[in-house]
């Protein structure tokens, strides 16, 4: 089975453009009241990652948080406020954000929010106890999980499925449930198309790949040569960084445009001319301390693909990745109509919307090396399933083998490679979501196995989480009858 574990820091690989800002705090206050003071527990789900978490709340002090799955080493709430029933407070270490209420239960409710929110519900816990590790011996089959998810989460589209290479043979599998959005009761059908946000990020670092290896890009290239003539006024923090540290978050660079120039970007025609203007704008940011999720460095190597070889970058990915990989699909922006759409919910009441098919149900479409493709799932396991066999040596006519390994090896310390999360058993895995969907995808790199699950509304991380494990669970036992 795929780990269901991974770090705090990497919950938030799937930001979409708007989803990252926090509402402001308040000057920092600790009064907890009797009711909040001690040691509370509980789990943090997010798709198919669950972490147990401890928050101890002293008298007088802003809480500490430890998520036992990750060493429970401490991490201090360092702003915000504690009061007699309900805390919002922050783990700049993280850039976590914790913000709970008391309720006439006794257990804290609220969110987790790092990148997005995700609720999150803590209980009493004796000294010295942690939560209990939740289990999935109840899941079903593929398809049992796929149809049970769809209607017990009121998703309206919900698939999933598996590729595993048997000898010089592919088996693949895909369940979808569900109709093509809340008013177009259409049934879903098997190979249509589906948004998956940043797993986007490994398909640009493919095509980067491509490019180095011809000579025309290197790894260790330092970002002011990189980018010098678009950006000769770059923040100088940024200039002896590499390539590499551009898209595995090691620069410093913010996450994302500030948001009046994210919504620049929206009313721009031209994705290559707002990619442009985007090199300009993300040097110019402050750089922020440790790992920092690039949502802007995957922009940028999309605009540096563009410059070095004088083609657009949606025109480099059908060349060099989408047709030689295997993924006819794919194609940028919302699926088209036909397909199923994404969703949000309404302002007032929390009604589900569907967003449409127009450039308006999406980021801004420069954006696309971080997060604008849609894809049929066949195509999506073929591209996980190229990276697999890659590592494993059997794909050389597309990649050197240690091209292939480097795409998948994180920095040291870290776990973020060039568009995947290295989890703790050694599979290969991201997530995606523009706020009205969430994929998530992965892959072992032993064992010839890729696995995926899409869900037309955002907040389906349950769901999401147990398709995607019984699709490894199928997987694999087809794989130990070979």
């Amino acid at each position: 089975m795929v780990s269901r574990r991974t770090s705090l820091q990497t919950l938030a690989v799937s930001l979409p453009f708007m989803a990252w800002l926090f509402a402001p705090l308040k000057s920092p206050q600790a009064k907890p009241g009797k009711g909040l003071v001690g040691r509370w527990g509980g789990q943090l789900v997010a798709g198919s990652v669950t972490l147990r978490l401890v928050l101890e709340v002293g008298d007088g002090q802003l809480p500490v948080l430890f998520s036992i799955d990750q060493g429970a080493q401490p991490i201090p709430a360092d702003d915000g406020t504690v009061g007699d029933t309900e805390m919002d407070v922050t783990f700049s270490a993280i850039k976590g954000r914790l913000a709970v209420k008391l309720s006439d239960q006794g257990v804290l409710e609220g969110t987790w929010s790092q990148g997005r929110a995700l609720p999150v519900t803590l209980s009493r816990l004796a000294e010295g106890a942690v939560p209990e590790k939740s289990g999935l011996e109840d899941l079903g089959d593929l398809q049992a999980e796929v149809t049970a998810g769809q209607t017990k989460y009121q998703i309206p589209a919900l698939v999933g499925g598996f590729q595993i290479m048997q000898g010089k043979a592919i088996e693949a599998r895909e369940a979808v449930a569900g109709q093509l959005s809340v008013t177009d009761p259409t049934p879903v059908q098997t190979g249509q198309l589906w948004h998956v946000g940043s797993i986007t990020k490994s398909m640009t670092a493919t095509l980067v790949a491509r490019l180095i290896e011809r000579g025309l890009l290197a790894w260790d290239m330092k970002l002011w040569q990189a980018f010098g003539e678009l950006a000769p006024t770059m923040f100088p923090a940024y200039r002896d960084r590499t390539l590499a540290d551009l898209m595995t978050g090691q620069t410093g660079m913010p996450t994302n445009l500030s948001p009046f120039d994210m919504l620049a970007q929206a009313g721009m025609d031209s994705p290559r001319e707002g990619r442009l203007l985007w090199v300009k704008k993300a040097f110019a940011l402050t750089p922020e301390s440790g790992m920092v999720y690039p949502n802007n460095g995957y922009v940028l190597a999309g605009a540096l693909c563009e410059a070095v070889t004088g083609k657009a970058y949606e025109d480099l990915m059908v060349e060099e990745v989408f047709k030689p990989l295997n993924m006819a699909s794919a194609g940028f922006g919302p699926p088209p109509s036909g397909n199923p759409q994404g969703h949000r919910k309404a302002l007032l009441g929390g009604r589900l919307i569907g967003v449409g098919h127009d450039r308006g149900a999406d980021n801004p479409a420069s954006m696309a090396p971080a997060g604008g493709v849609h894809i049929a799932i066949p195509s999506l396991l073929s591209f996980a399933l190229a990276h697999s066999l890659g590592h494993q040596g059997q794909r050389s006519d597309y990649l050197k083998t240690e091209t292939w390994r480097y795409l998948h090896t994180p920095p040291p310390k870290a776990d973020y490679a060039f568009g995947w999360v290295k989890r703790p058993d050694g599979s290969l895995w991201h997530n995606g979501s523009n706020t009205y969907w969430l994929a998530e995808l992965s892959f072992d790199p032993e064992k010839s196995m890729a696995i995926a699950a899409v869900a037309n509304r955002f907040d389906s991380d349950e769901a999401v989480g147990r398709v995607m494990a019984a699709a490894s669970g199928e997987a694999t036992t087809r794989l130990a009858k070979t």
